[in-house]
């Protein structure tokens, strides 16, 4: 046993003794003597603060074109919103034109105006307003016309609205659909 470990000593000297090509001063030169390139920290710190800037900028960018878009899609939805209750309207309207003003329906006609004055009030809160029609001049931004009919008014002026209509937003939410005078003199011409 003592045999076998001066053996193993002895093979492990043999090893260590044997050259190995290299130099140990050499490497140790070779990581001294190797310089690396300078950094210049100017021109590092330079470099982040114009990307720091650049991400600021997008970043403010981003934001307004997000604020853009929801406001947008905001209108849409109000937009679309104020569009569905307008025949509401339109109904509320058609029943204080037809319902009596005596006896017992008197009441209920109060109700019908109060409902639709609570409407209108509603509506103008939210910046809808109605569509000037009767007597001015016929507008196709506003003014859908459906029939024209012989009247003392000027050729291309409404004489009267059937359906009324709003705007919102300097949006044309419903155009007024509407009869156009032909003028006085239309039906003796023809």
């Amino acid at each position: 046993m003592e045999q076998d470990e001066r053996q193993k000593a002895d093979e492990q000297e043999q090893l260590l003794d044997q050259p190995t090509g290299e130099n140990p001063e050499e490497i140790v030169d070779e990581s001294v003597t190797s310089e690396e390139p300078e950094t210049n920290w100017e021109e590092v710190a330079q470099s982040r603060y114009d990307q720091l800037i650049r991400l600021q900028a997008d970043f403010d960018n981003f934001r307004r074109r997000m604020d853009r878009e929801r406001d947008e899609i905001q209108g849409r939805v109000a937009e679309r919103l104020l569009g569905d209750l307008l025949p509401v309207y339109d109904n509320l309207e058609r029943a204080l034109k037809y319902m009596p003003t005596d006896g017992e329906a008197k009441a209920w006609r109060v109700g019908v105006e109060m409902t639709l004055n609570g409407f209108t009030e509603a509506l103008g809160r939210l910046g809808v307003k109605s569509i000037e029609s009767v007597g001015v001049p016929f507008d196709p931004r506003f003014h859908e016309a459906v029939q024209r009919v012989d009247s003392d008014q000027p050729e291309g002026t409404v004489v009267e609205e059937l359906q009324r209509g709003f705007v919102w937003n300097d949006r044309v939410l419903r155009a007024s659909m509407v009869k156009v005078s032909a003028g006085a003199g239309a039906s003796e011409e023809e």
